[in-house]
């Protein structure tokens, strides 16, 4: 079936090779004048910034079709529900232990194999998701240098009640993100879409929230921080898609500073 589908948009590039083109004036002003966002420069503030009003309708209209007819066939379920031994292994009051619950359907972009990035390339998502503007624009809100060539990239689909368990997406693990990396959303809603929210943490309370359930959305995020998606609440068939981008300082930050 999905096979098929691939075949039926033999020549369909609903996203443009340049991120930089699938922006509307104002967005495309953004990129060629970068704000000074306090945000990523004061302490004290969460590092995101997100924008509601960058992509025009009619774009995102056709880039919510082509990504429903060709990715989602080709996305898997990533369901982490809560583990019983969250409460049957807990010895004393009060000391709850949580890790990150997760219902989405995604799919990576970052295999030379996979059907799902053969699939990305034929709609221009691949091909824009790597180019040098949507580099560009990560560096523009975040005022500093990000890693050229590869990054990751993922696509991800919420459906009426998905949603992501609080995570902070440290990785101590990792020489180039322990100190911080940088995540970039391109999101858009369908017509079925009610609400979402995206709660983040602000002076170590889960204290700020934005309304992500719009037409269109660009977010930017300097990890990590503590923050989570609320259950989407929306009508039968109702998607939030979500292209990701996770990008390394280039150089690679000194010290986790938030």
């Amino acid at each position: 079936m999905a096979a098929a589908l691939l075949l039926s948009f033999p020549h369909m590039h609903a996203f443009p090779s340049e991120f930089a083109d699938l922006l509307n004036a104002r967005g495309q002003q953004l990129l060629a004048k970068p704000p000074r966002l306090d945000v990523f420069r004061g302490r004290g503030r969460t590092p995101i910034a997100v924008f509601d009003d960058l992509i025009d309708d009619k774009t995102a209209r056709k880039c919510i079709a082509a990504l429903d007819e060709v990715m989602w066939p080709l996305l898997r379920r990533m369901h982490s529900p809560i583990p019983r031994e969250a409460l049957t292994g807990q010895k004393k009051n009060y000391k709850d232990k949580l890790p990150k619950t997760v219902r989405v359907r995604t799919a990576t972009l970052n295999s030379s194999r996979s059907q799902s990035l053969d699939a990305a390339r034929r709609i221009g998502l691949a091909q824009m998701m790597e180019s040098e503007s949507f580099r560009k624009f990560a560096e523009a809100v975040v005022g500093a240098r990000l890693e050229e060539g590869d990054w990751g990239r993922q696509v991800i689909c919420y459906e009426e009640g998905d949603y992501s368990g609080p995570h902070n997406d440290h990785h101590p693990e990792s020489d180039a993100a322990r100190n911080g990396f940088v995540d970039i959303h391109i999101m858009f809603s369908n017509d079925a879409v009610k609400s979402q929210y995206l709660v983040y943490e602000e002076k170590h309370f889960l204290s700020k929230a934005h309304d992500v359930s719009g037409r269109s959305g660009i977010a930017v995020y300097k990890l990590p921080f503590w923050h989570y998606t609320t259950p989407l609440v929306g009508g039968p068939g109702a998607r939030r898609w979500l292209l990701l981008g996770s990008l390394d300082f280039d150089p690679p930050l000194k010290r986790l500073n938030y």
